[in-house]
């Protein structure tokens, strides 16, 4: 047989391989994601036997996000609250706990990411007609806080924005910054945020499917005998905490809005608190 034959048979075969292994890899992935829709129906039937009602379309569809640890990185921090205070910032140790000083305000950071600035008297106010929302958007960005806006208030003295930390495009749900508004200019900002890059850690397990995950809901729902009749909301994200040794670590969740409370459930252990 001629080479050349030889070559277009073996090109021939090759093709006919490729084609038949990513006919399976499609094949396997439709399989798996018909099996988790089964699955996710069955959680939901589940739960409305309960008496909670939930639409499948309302529940997330995709993988959770990788659990994360983080190290405090001392040098990155007193160039974000430079940037916030001044570049006369800076920084002495209390403890456990850093003050920062600038001409523009002070600021006191806890080693678990809690924060309180409070602002020097016109050190950032806000022109006429400026969305609150962009202004206390740049004001946390400057902290490396890429957030989104959750809320906003009337309070007694003025106007209270709520923001929630983003961690690539996820929410970690307990990193939430308030910054307080009076006599048009920002007056302080208080909360959590990331200390630190984050960074992946598979040693803290893979996550549980969405499937088992409401079903760990319904039965704390039940364990701890809260009322609980329809879900509106579900969202994946992490939660902040910190280990037995001081680490902090980003965990993957499962956020529900219920017509009663907020709820989470930890995907790593399908543990149920409220949220």
């Amino acid at each position: 047989m001629e080479s050349s034959k030889l070559k277009n048979i073996i090109l021939l075969i090759l093709l006919v391989t490729n084609a038949l292994l990513l006919g399976l890899r499609v094949f396997q992935q439709v399989e798996s994601h018909q099996r988790r829709q089964q699955a996710l129906a069955d959680a939901v039937e589940l739960l409305e036997g309960r008496g909670i009602s939930v639409s499948v379309q309302d529940i997330p569809d995709g993988d959770f996000p990788q659990p994360m640890t983080l190290t405090r990185d001392e040098a990155w921090e007193l160039e974000q609250f430079t940037g916030l205070l001044g570049q006369d910032t800076t920084v002495a140790q209390r403890g456990l706990v850093s003050l920062y000083t600038g001409s523009l305000g002070s600021a006191e950071v806890r080693v678990d990411g809690g924060v309180t600035v409070t602002f020097s008297e016109n050190a950032y106010p806000v022109a006429q007609g400026q969305d609150l929302a962009v202004h206390a958007q740049d004001l946390t960005r400057r902290l490396g806080f890429s957030a989104q806006l959750t809320g906003q208030k009337a309070t007694s003295k003025g106007q209270e924005l709520t923001l929630v930390q983003l961690c690539g495009d996820r929410p970690v749900f307990s990193c939430v910054l308030r910054v307080e508004y009076e006599d048009g200019q920002a007056r302080a900002i208080r909360g959590t945020r990331l200390v630190g890059q984050p960074t992946a850690d598979g040693s803290q397990g893979q996550s549980l499917s969405m499937a088992t995950l409401l079903v760990r809901f319904r039965q704390g729902i039940i364990d701890s005998g809260d009322a609980c009749t329809a879900i509106h909301a579900a969202a994946q994200g992490y939660m902040l905490s910190a280990d037995a040794s001081g680490g902090l670590r980003l965990t993957p969740v499962l956020r529900l809005e219920t017509d009663t409370n907020p709820y989470i459930v930890n995907a790593l252990t399908g543990e149920f608190s409220r949220g």
